[in-house]
């Protein structure tokens, strides 16, 4: 059985080992996770906005990425996914550009919007990149 284990700790990747596509991914998978529900919309503006930031992006290693971002947050609950995230979040603070940073704020509100409903679970996330990355995430609560 240690085999299954092995795929565990592959799948919860250290956020000091991550690339930057690969870390703003993971960031995205934790918003599209948030609501318990990921759509066709929300992976179509994921795809616009590492296209945007990462031009010369693999599609293929970035759907890997967004793939084993999806299994690894949903094995992780509570205190420990919150923990994740931040890890995250300072990895993304560590590889991006303050430019590159300030343009993720309205990528994010689109992400949050592209199901046409916004949960609390969703702006509990944004607040914590707000606080994290300071930038502003402006979403339409009335959606």
């Amino acid at each position: 059985m240690s085999w299954f284990s092995k795929k565990k700790e592959s799948l919860n990747k250290s956020p000091n080992d991550m690339s930057p596509l690969e870390a703003v991914t993971y960031l995205c998978a934790s918003i599209q996770l948030a609501d318990g529900d990921i759509n066709y919309e929300e992976r179509k503006v994921w795809v616009s906005a590492v296209s945007k930031m990462f031009p010369e992006f693999s599609e293929t290693r970035a759907d890997k990425f967004l793939n084993d971002a999806h299994i690894a947050l949903n094995t992780i609950t509570g205190t420990d996914r919150l923990n994740y995230i931040l890890d995250i979040l300072n990895r993304v603070k560590t590889l991006l550009t303050d430019d590159q940073i300030k343009a993720l704020g309205p990528k994010l509100s689109e992400l949050i919007e592209a199901d046409g409903m916004v949960m609390t679970s969703e702006m509990e996330i944004a607040k914590l990149i707000e606080d994290s990355l300071n930038i502003s995430i402006v979403v339409d609560e009335d959606i």
